[in-house]
């Protein structure tokens, strides 16, 4: 194709075409621009196209870590309306509102131990390392961002600094100073733990304002951190749906 354009551009020298080469060479220059550009937006294009898979892939990625968490989350939920239960019914014995009776026990041994978060960061992680930019629509950037940097930090340290720490603490010596603890018996189906206790001494136990005191903070605790779960449930389910509203536009 050169060679036949350099044989045209020839031919009108040799005649003497000056007018006709200069229109000629002219229209050649801008027939090689135009061929730059449609190269260059092909390259743009398929340059555009691997981005937008790989950000897809990413969406596709965290959702199903967010997707998993959420079970973990529901667990905690759960977990920690368990002990709120049992702890509001020992305080209701303690204050005389109810009587003795065997299925106290099982409450007596559900009062202490608590959750942790357990979330899928790998999808975030790996994002992070190849560039936020990645995701190219700044409220779901700012959305995952928000997800993984607040709200489940947020959750996790409240349960490491406060939460954990009152458990180990004062909780739990509390209890074992005061409960005659049976062995525990682990449910690996159920992820729970059940087991029972009875008062080493009832008078005693009634007359016990420290381990009264104990019981009602973590009664309080178990409220906050129902509630701590329910919040970040509502935020991951809000990303997921952020996502698949991100995943259908593409």
């Amino acid at each position: 194709m050169i060679k036949f354009f350099r044989q045209i551009r020839q031919r009108l020298l040799s005649e003497g075409k000056n007018g006709k080469y200069l229109k000629y060479a002219f229209g050649e220059i801008i027939l090689v621009v135009i061929g730059i550009l449609i190269a260059l937006q092909i390259n743009n294009w398929n340059n555009n196209n691997q981005q937008k898979k790989i950000e897809i892939k990413y969406l596709k990625e965290i959702k199903q870590n967010l997707t998993k968490d959420l079970d973990d989350i529901d667990f905690n939920i759960a977990f920690n309306k368990s002990k709120l239960q049992s702890n509001k019914i020992v305080l209701e014995y303690l204050n005389g509102k109810i009587n003795y009776t065997d299925s106290l026990d099982f409450h007596f041994s559900n009062l202490f131990f608590s959750t942790r978060t357990l979330a899928n960061m790998s999808a975030y992680e790996n994002l992070k390392s190849r560039g936020l930019e990645i995701i190219t629509n700044d409220s779901l950037r700012q959305r995952i961002t928000k997800l993984y940097e607040f709200d489940f930090y947020n959750a996790i340290d409240f349960e490491m600094k406060d939460d954990h720490q009152f458990q180990y603490q004062i909780l739990i010596p509390e209890v074992t100073k005061s409960l005659n603890i049976s062995e525990f018996n682990v449910d690996n189906a159920q992820g729970s733990i059940n087991g029972f206790a009875k008062p080493i001494n009832n008078e005693s136990l009634m007359n016990n304002y420290s381990f009264r005191n104990a019981i009602r903070l973590n009664h309080t605790l178990r409220e906050l951190m129902t509630l701590i779960y329910q919040n970040l449930k509502v935020s991951v389910e809000d990303c997921i749906n952020q996502i698949d509203h991100e995943l259908k536009n593409k």
